[in-house]
């Protein structure tokens, strides 16, 4: 056996798993004396050329996504290589030195509480990255987690991918939910096997009592009732197991993310870390509302404390209501200090930030400039006026103020983040592009300057760099949902829609209730043809917001391209419902009334274009068609003229070909109704 080699390298040292599907080894590379690996065996069901090609291709698609996810994060086992040798798959492992969480879960030694919490945390946070590639581990179970001897770390290994792809076969049904079983895996498959490892901590479980703890179902609910009479829970930790492991699949947690956000509340890690780092955590999750509370922490070192106690208490339940959202009873406290103290520059630059977060920014700009004018070298101060100016629309001031920020201290890569958002309404892309970089440049993981460096190099059509850039966030923080999706965006601008769904899909994982990515995957899918996906897309939106606009237009013009023109009909109404004055929806309702012959409802709704924006070139060339095939030639002469002269200056130079077309038909008395029309209802999409 030791004399075996696999692939001409791998030295056979031990045999590990001998089962009829396959086998697992453990094997030293010859080119790499004393490195150990994992090799597993995967025997195709059949050896037909036909089946062995798509085998092949699977096999390939597979690897390579896992060997990334490998490279992705420390924790989950890395891909070394994988082959074919006698029509027989075989995939190349890191060997993982420690010891499988099997031997810490040991009947009748329950873990302790924060022990489950940890493990289950830590898996989480493997599974939001693994989840967000499009890859469901489906096979999560003790055996599979390995507390790794080097660090403690737990690794989550052995990917059942494999196993679906080649052999098509289902084990290990202690851990698996009934939808896997029945071949209608889901992304929270994954999160109720977790589920019933956590239970089995917390029990003290082997394995081979999984099967009598499913069988354990409550008789009101049908749930499983894990907590016996001599097992004490928090009560908050059993309500997210519960969830995670819930029977129906769509009662379940749908996302690791949303497992993860309940047990950081569970144990306050939020609340910590915003203390901590609360100025950085704003800038980086809300953008230009988080820079401005951004660097106080240096006031402390330039201006005076309040001078009493009671103005100190006074300052910091401010500080607390604001830092837990409370900005209206934040204000009220900082005006109390400022009665106390008409001098405590701190206290009007903390007042300023709770009025800006309030929206009101003439107020946040009257306090920060109070603020400059109690202390006029602090560069926050200035900092903060300029996003206040900002969104004020004052631009030329802000930009003012940011420089002064800057003269003040050159180091500061918020500064020059903030400016570059104002030369970025303002159009001026060549400098916001150089205010971000010299941001990244000051601050290398600075997320939201790459972020925002990308949508700017992407509207100058540097798209590959657009790119880079998101690939630097999602490096940096693959759980940021934000570059997923302008990643998306920008695979979508340059016709790679499969590209484009996968980053949708990652945003979607990560967020469940992103909106726009649902929007855009849908339209996506509505170009590729794939009826049904997009409008699960458009019909989910609806489901989060029932009021979102766009998802109503979006769904009609893709009832629209497959010809359900009266289901097109309702979504374009219900629009108008919600925005009497849309004017795609109306062009595109009156497009459908065209196609049902309902001419007179088609001429209303062009008219009610033309009536609410006099310069829609669209509306006029639709009505012209209208008159037409009316009969009503000098009308329609006249619209086909509007519509030319008014594509023309809009430089859409197709549209007022068809236009002049359409006139010369008709003034040549051959009066044809118009075959060919440019697309109707052109939707702004961001």
């Amino acid at each position: 056996m030791n004399s075996h080699f696999l692939d001409g390298r791998y030295r056979i040292l031990k045999a590990l798993n001998d089962g009829e599907k396959g086998k697992t080894y453990l094997v030293e590379d010859v080119n790499l004396p004393g490195s150990q690996f994992i090799v597993k065996q995967l025997r195709p069901p059949s050896s037909n050329p036909q089946t062995l090609t798509i085998l092949r291709r699977l096999f390939a698609s597979k690897a390579a996504t896992l060997e990334k996810l490998g490279q992705e994060h420390d924790n989950i086992q890395k891909l070394i290589a994988s082959f074919e040798e006698n029509e027989e798959f075989y995939i190349v492992y890191e060997f993982i030195a420690g010891n499988p969480l099997t031997d810490e879960i040991i009947q009748g030694q329950p873990l302790r509480e924060d022990q489950v919490i940890s493990l289950l945390s830590e898996i989480l946070e493997v599974l939001v990255l693994v989840h967000s590639y499009g890859v469901i581990h489906r096979d999560i179970k003790p055996a599979n987690i390995i507390r790794r001897e080097s660090d403690e770390k737990l690794v989550l290994v052995n990917f059942g991918t494999f196993n679906e792809a080649i052999i098509n076969t289902v084990d290990n049904l202690e851990y698996m939910p009934i939808e896997q079983v029945n071949g209608n895996l889901k992304y929270n498959s994954d999160i109720y096997a977790l589920g019933i490892v956590a239970i089995a901590a917390l029990r003290g479980l082997p394995a081979n009592e999984i099967f009598n703890l499913r069988s354990q179902n409550n008789k009101l609910t049908g749930e499983i009732d894990w907590r016996n009479k001599n097992l004490t829970v928090n009560r908050k930790l059993a309500n997210i197991i519960n969830r995670m492991v819930r029977f129906d699949y769509r009662k379940r947690y749908q996302y690791a993310t949303e497992v993860l956000d309940d047990l950081k509340k569970l144990i306050n890690v939020e609340h910590n870390q915003q203390k901590q780092h609360h100025k950085k955590l704003l800038l980086v999750l809300t953008g230009i509302v988080g820079c401005i509370t951004l660097g106080i922490g240096a006031w402390f070192l330039q201006l005076p404390k309040p001078a009493s106690d009671a103005q100190q208490k006074l300052y910091q339940e401010g500080v607390n209501k604001y830092d837990a959202g409370n900005y209206e009873g934040a204000v009220k406290d900082f005006n109390q200090v400022i009665e106390l103290d008409p001098q405590n520059a701190l206290a009007y630059n903390r007042r300023g930030d709770a009025y800006y977060r309030l929206g009101d920014y003439e107020q946040a700009q009257a306090d920060s400039s109070q603020a400059i004018l109690l202390n006029p070298q602090d560069a926050n101060a200035y900092f903060d006026r300029g996003f206040a100016f900002s969104e004020l629309g004052k631009y030329k001031e802000a930009i003012a103020d940011y420089n002064q920020a800057i003269k003040l201290n050159s180091k500061d890569a918020y500064a020059y983040y903030g400016r570059g958002l104002t030369l970025a309404q303002l159009k001026d892309n060549k400098g916001a592009i150089g205010d971000f970089s010299k941001a990244i440049a000051l601050k290398p993981q600075y997320t939201e300057a790459y972020l925002q460096r990308g949508i700017l190099r992407r509207r100058v059509r540097l798209r590959q760099a657009a790119i880079q850039d998101f690939d630097r966030v999602i490096k940096i923080n693959p759980s940021d949902a934000k570059a997923y999706y302008q990643r998306a965006l920008t695979q979508s601008i340059n016709k790679q829609k499969y590209a484009a769904i996968k980053d949708y899909t990652a945003a979607i994982n990560i967020n469940p209730k992103y909106i726009e990515a649902y929007l855009n995957r849908g339209d996506v899918y509505s170009d590729l043809g794939d009826k049904l996906e997009a409008s699960e897309d458009y019909n989910t939106i609806l489901q989060i917001d029932p009021k979102f606009i766009a998802a109503y237009t979006h769904r009609g013009i893709h009832r629209f391209s497959f010809g359900d023109y009266k289901g097109a009909i309702e979504d374009y109404t219900a629009a108008l419902k919600l925005d009497s004055n849309n004017i795609s929806a109306y062009n595109n309702r009156g497009n459908a009334y065209l196609e049902l012959g309902n001419k007179k409802a088609a001429n209303q709704d062009y008219s009610r274009v033309i009536a609410i924006n006099a310069n829609n070139a669209l509306a006029y060339y639709n009505r012209g068609v209208i008159r037409t095939k009316q009969k009503n030639k000098q009308g329609a002469i006249a619209d086909f003229a509007k519509a030319a002269k008014l594509f023309q200056q809009q430089g859409e130079q197709d549209s007022y070909q068809d236009a002049q077309r359409e006139i010369t038909i008709l003034q040549n008395n051959s009066a044809p109704a118009p075959t060919t029309r440019p697309k109707s209802g052109k939707i702004e999409k961001n």
